[in-house]
């Protein structure tokens, strides 16, 4: 987490001294109810939720928009293994789809892996940096196909001017603890389909259809069964006021980033990776590409000795598809 005060514990007392911590209150003035209207403001989107976790909301996103056993869905090969977690999940196929240049994923391998089976793709904005959302939005409406977006680490970041989230019909957010802005624990849902906002809401909360107070919510859906992926008051207390930080935070962010381009742009034998939109970056990571892997092995060991994280991004545990493929996909794995 970046930053943290008084304000945070100052928004947990008001709910603790409220002594309703439930997150439905009446006449919709919760603090999720509040802070949900307040992030689809700053979004751009009609409708959120705020649920448990980054990885439950890419799950209500893809039942809410009909995926299910049978189908497949394009993933990049680089993302947190989550991504691929909640497409198995909901009970469809992850197809692992390479990265290009700016490490979002690629519309011309994308091609390569659809097949009549093949109903969604999932951007995913991976390290804050912008995937290219009109090349994936192009490929997806070519072949008919939902767009979600990952936005897990990229809360905030925008391409040409809109922000990441708005461009699919349902956006998703983790609230993890290493987010841009964070709770501790949790994820958010966006879309501007009045149909799916319905359908994700009772996936989030199996009994909200039961609930007199959210009887406004379901005007047009039919009644089914959700899951639990409901939160407190408290994350939403707390995000209100991380909400509020959100723009200072990548401002600092995006200053200190744009110092370090500037100096290391004129080293030899580097290149910076800097997303589909460098104007829309979170500039929470910095990507360098060498052509040489013995220079790189050389600058990532003098960055640690000066006390800088610096990694292979294909040595993260969790975040490339060959870590995790055979946790996914046990079946093709083994053939």
């Amino acid at each position: 987490m970046y930053e943290m005060d008084n304000r945070e514990l100052e928004a947990v007392r008001k709910v603790i001294e409220s002594k309703r911590l439930f997150r439905y209150q009446p006449g919709d003035a919760g603090e999720c109810d509040l802070f949900e209207r307040e992030f689809s403001a700053k979004i751009g989107t009609t409708h959120s939720i705020i649920l448990s976790s980054g990885t439950n909301a890419l799950l209500a996103g893809l039942l809410a928009t009909g995926i299910g056993p049978g189908d497949e869905v394009l993933v990049p090969a680089y993302t947190f293994v989550a991504t691929a977690a909640a497409v198995r999940l909901a009970g469809a196929v992850p197809v692992v789809v390479n990265i290009d240049a700016t490490l979002g994923i690629s519309v011309v391998d994308a091609k390569n892996k659809i097949t009549p089976r093949t109903k969604a793709i999932i951007p995913v904005h991976m390290d804050g940096l912008a995937a290219d959302m009109a090349a994936v939005c192009a490929f997806a409406q070519e072949f008919n196909l939902v767009v979600i977006e990952d936005c897990a680490q990229a809360i905030g970041g925008s391409f040409r001017g809109r922000r990441l989230g708005a461009w699919g019909r349902v956006g998703a957010y983790s609230l993890n603890d290493n987010k841009n802005i964070s709770c501790g624990e949790g994820g958010i849902v966006v879309t501007s389909d009045r149909a799916l906002y319905e359908r994700m809401f009772c996936l989030q909360d199996l009994s909200s259809i039961f609930n007199p107070l959210k009887r406004p919510v379901f005007q047009d859906s039919a009644r089914f069964l959700g899951m639990s992926m409901r939160v407190s008051e408290f994350q939403g207390a707390i995000m209100r006021v991380q909400l509020e930080r959100l723009d200072d935070i990548l401002s600092r962010l995006r200053e200190r980033k744009q110092i370090l381009t500037e100096t290391l742009s004129l080293a030899r034998g580097v290149r910076l990776v800097l997303g589909a939109c460098a104007e829309g970056d979170c500039a929470s990571s910095l990507h360098l590409r060498f052509e040489d892997p013995a220079v790189a092995t050389a600058v990532s060991k003098k960055l640690i000795q000066h006390g800088i994280l610096a990694a292979f991004p294909t040595l993260r545990p969790a975040h490339v598809a060959w870590k995790w493929l055979d946790l996914i996909q046990p079946t093709e794995a083994a053939s």
